[in-house]
């Protein structure tokens, strides 16, 4: 539905408490750099400082409110006239500016707006130059957790944008935005305190028909209003301000220095007392910590969070677990066994301030230290790399004390590339390193000699998209006949030849995994004395812990290989031997001998469990294993946990199954077929019934799997771990 614009004449809304409107009192003198904008409004009245340039009020927008006490005395310390516009669901139009002058251009600009939300109520356009996600000039918004900026640039689709979130800076507080880009990098001020940047080049994106709007942005033929405040100068420079200008306006050195230190202290938690015992915290799988705040907020990249699997790396006996937590940095941690997993703290965390744009990638260990990023080759660094915020920018971050602390590499970024998510390895056949980059659509492969310097190969693998893994396995256990196995972002795979330089496929692209929550996979390899051994973990994408301090978890490690079926190599999935470290009590039930719709019910673990059984299928039977309320069903020759039908390649003969607090893993056939969902439990009942036909369990075990996590209490059972969390309303 087109949105109507209604276009006021100019009016002085009711001044809320402790403003007034405009009295015949001059207005202040302002600072001397807004005369040197291309456009300045001081909001005394429509037009900009040079006199031209007035502003169209449409809908509940106002202008001409005058300040009083704190709040005058605040705008006039920062160079304005103590004067401001008042919007509550309409918005200004500037249109083009005269002769255009609102579409800027060259390599440099500068926007500043200082406004106030009283409500705290963030969420909609501040100042834009729209016109629709390639087309965009520059653009002041917020949502309801952070503030942003944004720019086009020539010739690079989508904008550069950097973002500050709104309960570093207090929602409630005047504030001096400032966007500035300075031909080398896109950056937001807040007070005068540079709060985040992104790398940019080239020429500002060429000047559109959109008009230039305060408090609105066009939107489907109309315009798109929402946010709700006071604003007391709207300014734009075809230049980089300086820090100086940048400083003095947001009332000089020491109040930006004080607010500097409020918004770019990271507060450091103690662990809360109940840490790694919360109710639907998983026992045996890896989930996060929290260490710089209290609530979970995934969409303000706060901690608690994790996603893409990331920086898998064994070294001098530790295995390295990293995940991203949106684009703010890694998570770290640390084990021996795969099994017991200590968090360190977030790798590439800037503290200085909010973005640092990092996005998922790979970590390799430099053993001859040919990227020189050491100065002793006798401490080889452990090098990281990594996508840019920006999606185009592929960088590094190396550590020289085994992963504990991070350097960023000064040459960053090493290349620019469209898209992300770099996968390196050493290729010893060619000797040299080999880089997988997900770009649109495709992989492509790059290589280098030092790690520093890449070059593209330009023998593209088509249909790929995110989160490559690529690497050997031995066909059948036989280290003579290896084979490359490329996996794509969801997880699926295809098996062929690589010569170092392409990759050919051999198999069609099949399902690593048939669970609806296995996306962005990982693997360990060259762990020391496990030669061909390859391990993988996944994020498991899309569970849900209703009001818990973590959101997230991984999948349970597994073995991979690589086994003849058919004539065609097919990967398996098991779960890792290390589980056994984990072994509590075991319940075995002995041969069980189904009549149809018959159900025996099953022993109660306390808590997680493994359950391992051999099964048969009658003609025409239905085995179906009902645990805590999620179902297992095998008929024969396929299975179902949690998603469609999946056929084994001859029958049903074994199952493991691992239950953990908000998630079931099934593996049949010795890992022929798996399966991974996450589910919140209704009961705890256990149970295995037939229907149909007769089935039999020839043997069944269930096996207890104690914590992994370094305390633990026993409290109520899962389902009402589950229940007592879930009826608290929030989603499930």
């Amino acid at each position: 539905m087109r949105t109507a614009i209604l276009l006021c004449p100019l009016l002085a809304l009711p001044a809320p408490s402790g403003q007034q409107a405009a009295g015949p009192s001059p207005p202040a003198p302002v600072d001397p750099v807004f005369r040197s904008a291309i456009a300045a409004w001081q909001m005394g009245d429509a037009r900009s400082l040079a006199g031209d340039d007035a502003l169209r009020i449409a809908g509940d927008a106002g202008i001409g409110v005058t300040l009083d006490g704190d709040d005058l005395r605040a705008s006039l310390e920062g160079g304005n006239d103590g004067r401001v516009a008042r919007l509550d669901g309409g918005y200004l139009d500037a249109g083009q500016g005269a002769g255009g002058r609102l579409n800027p251009s060259g390599r440099s600009l500068t926007v500043s707006v200082r406004l106030r939300c009283p409500s705290g109520a963030w969420d909609g356009p501040i100042f834009s130059k729209h016109g629709g996600h390639d087309r965009l000039v520059y653009n002041v918004y917020s949502s309801r957790s952070h503030v942003g900026f944004e720019l086009g640039l020539r010739d690079r689709p989508g904008m550069t944008s950097v973002l500050v979130p709104l309960d570093r800076i207090g929602e409630k507080d005047w504030h001096d935005v400032v966007g500035r880009y300075d031909g080398k990098a896109v950056q937001v001020f807040v007070d005068g305190v540079l709060m985040d940047e992104a790398p940019a080049e080239g020429p500002i994106r060429e000047g559109n028909a959109a008009p230039c709007l305060i408090g609105g942005e066009p939107s489907g033929g109309g315009v798109k209003t929402g946010w709700k405040g006071l604003i007391d100068h709207v300014a734009i420079w075809d230049r980089a301000l300086p820090a100086a200008d940048i400083e003095r306006l947001a009332g000089g050195a020491a109040s930006v220095a004080a607010r500097r230190k409020r918004y770019t202290q990271v507060v450091q938690l103690p662990p809360a007392p109940d840490l790694y015992r919360e109710t639907l915290r998983p026992q045996f799988h890896f989930t996060a910590r929290q260490w710089g705040v209290r609530k979970l907020n995934p969409g303000m990249r706060e901690e608690g969070w994790l996603n893409d699997v990331n920086g898998l790396i064994h070294l001098d006996g530790e295995y390295h677990l990293m995940a991203q937590r949106w684009a703010r940095c890694w998570i770290h941690a640390v084990s021996k066994d795969l099994i017991h997993w200590t968090e360190l703290q977030p790798a590439f965390w800037d503290d200085r301030r909010y973005g640092t744009g990092v996005q998922s990638g790979t970590a390799v260990l430099d053993a001859r230290n040919v990227s020189k990023l050491s100065p002793d080759d006798r401490t080889p660094p452990l090098v990281a790399f990594w996508s840019g915020f920006d999606n185009h920018s592929q960088c590094i971050s190396y550590s020289l004390d085994r992963g504990r602390t991070w350097a960023k590499y000064a040459g960053n970024p090493i290349f620019h590339h469209p898209e992300r998510d770099p996968k390196v390895f050493w290729h010893e056949p060619t000797r040299r390193w080999v880089m997988v980059l997900s770009c649109v659509n495709s992989y492509l492969f790059f290589t280098s000699e030092n790690l520093l310097d890449w070059h593209e190969e330009k023998d593209p693998i088509p249909d790929c998209f995110e989160c490559p893994d690529f690497f050997s396995l031995p066909l059948d256990g036989d280290p003579s006949r290896p084979k490359w196995v490329l996996i794509r972002g969801n997880g699926s795979y295809s098996v062929g030849e690589f010569d170092g330089r392409s990759f050919r496929a051999q198999t069609p692209v099949r399902p690593g995994d048939h669970g609806p929550n296995f996306y962005a996979t990982g693997s360990w390899g060259d762990i020391a004395g496990q030669p061909g051994r390859r391990v993988q973990i996944a994020w498991m994408r899309g569970g849900s812990y209703p009001e818990m301090p973590f959101n997230q978890q991984m999948s349970f490690p597994c073995d991979l290989s690589l086994r003849t079926v058919d004539g065609s190599p097919r990967m398996y999935r098991r779960p890792a031997p290390e589980i056994a470290t984990l072994h509590g009590k075991e319940h075995a039930v002995g041969d069980l001998e189904l009549a149809p719709g018959q159900s025996r019910p099953l022993p109660q673990p306390r808590d997680g469990f493994r359950l391992l059984a051999e099964v048969e299928c009658g003609e025409g039977a239905t085995l179906t294993f009902t645990l805590r309320g999620t179902k297992v069903v095998i008929d024969g020759k396929t299975i179902v946990s949690r998603c469609e039908p999946v056929a084994a390649s001859g029958s049903v003969r074994t199952v493991e199954i691992l239950v953990d607090r908000a998630s079931i893993e099934t593996f049949a056939n010795d890992g022929e077929v798996s399966i991974s969902a996450c589910f919140l439990p209704t009961d705890d009942r256990l149970a295995v019934g037939s229907s149909g036909g007769p089935a039999r369990v020839r043997s069944l075990r269930i096996i207890e799997l104690e914590s992994a996590w370094p305390t633990r209490v026993d409290g109520p059972g899962p389902a009402a771990r589950a229940g007592s969390s879930a009826r608290r309303g929030l989603p499930g």
